[in-house]
């Protein structure tokens, strides 16, 4: 029983992984395209989350948490709200460190603007995909 339930996690942490690689191309994509367009940090942080939380939201419960409940509408606002402590993080780092003070993370990384908004966003994701795993595990698509 024990090495059954091994496997279904590590399988469910591979998959997990997977998604968010795919999640995170998403979030890069519109993330670039739009600070290449607006120039700002702020506006396309924000763009790029709300269109990588949807994302997110449908391959998690589909195909990683293989959830299949009637209860899409609460369990998309349990998603949603617990992203939202991470989409706050993310908009505060990347409105003091791309907005406010781009000097900073330019200086601190020896990179260009571009080049640091890219540090800035991975490292960013990284913590995200972690963060999110666990809420996701345990908060939101959790059996009964």
């Amino acid at each position: 029983m024990k090495h059954s339930l091994k496997n279904v996690a590590s399988q469910q942490i591979v998959t997990y992984l997977i998604a968010g690689v795919g999640t995170t191309i998403v979030y890069f994509i519109i993330k670039m395209l739009l600070f290449s367009a607006t120039g700002s940090g702020v506006i396309s942080e924000i763009v790029a989350q709300g269109v990588s939380i949807l994302f997110a939201f449908f391959t998690n419960k589909r195909w990683v948490f293989e959830k299949t409940s009637n209860k899409v509408l609460h369990e998309f606002i349990k998603f949603v709200i617990s992203r939202l402590l991470v989409l706050l993080l993310s908009v505060i780092a990347n409105w003091y460190f791309v907005d406010r003070h781009p000097q900073l993370l330019v200086k601190t990384l020896s990179l260009n603007l571009k080049q640091s908004v890219f540090v800035l966003s991975l490292f960013l994701q990284v913590l995200t995909i972690i963060l999110n795993y666990i809420f996701s595990k345990f908060l939101i698509f959790t059996k009964k």
